[in-house]
């Protein structure tokens, strides 16, 4: 049996969270040092929680949510989107508009997927969150960092 092997779209990705950052921050620890891992997304454990009428509301559709939903997100949870955007002024969105996802990357390449063709042109900020960088790259996008500092 033949290795599996890395597509070539992938030569010039990098995601450095995951490379030497994330090595130091394992040394640090390793030496006792407390490490905060802001980089993984997960809001939890710094004591960000869900407001109770969004736990009422997933306890109380449970029952309902064993399968899919629409694919752009579950629809109560879009409105609620939009009436909060809404409220802030942003009168023109509506509710289909607004695309949840499992997080942003997922969403993030989603977006580069639908709009990014081979050879495409995008300029990435820089400092950015660095799938912007590398999934671009992996979706064979030219261009390059625009410097924000």
């Amino acid at each position: 049996m033949s290795p599996i092997e890395k597509s070539s779209k992938l030569e010039n990705v990098c995601y450095d969270i995951r490379g030497p950052v994330l090595k130091e921050a394992k040394r640090l620890e390793e030496e006792g040092n407390k490490v905060l891992k802001l980089n993984i997304g997960n809001p939890a454990p710094f004591g960000f929680e869900a407001p109770d009428e969004i736990l009422v509301d997933v306890i109380r559709n449970l029952p309902t949510a064993q399968g899919y939903c629409d694919s752009k997100g579950l629809y109560s949870a879009r409105k609620a989107i939009m009436q909060h955007y809404q409220a802030r002024g942003m009168r023109d969105v509506t509710v289909e508009d607004i695309y949840i996802g499992n997080g942003v990357s997922e969403l993030i390449v989603q977006a580069m997927q639908a709009l990014l063709n081979s050879g495409d042109e995008m300029l990435v900020p820089a400092p950015d969150y660095p799938l912007w960088d590398g999934g671009s790259l992996a979706f064979q996008r030219q261009g390059g960092t625009l410097s924000l500092r």
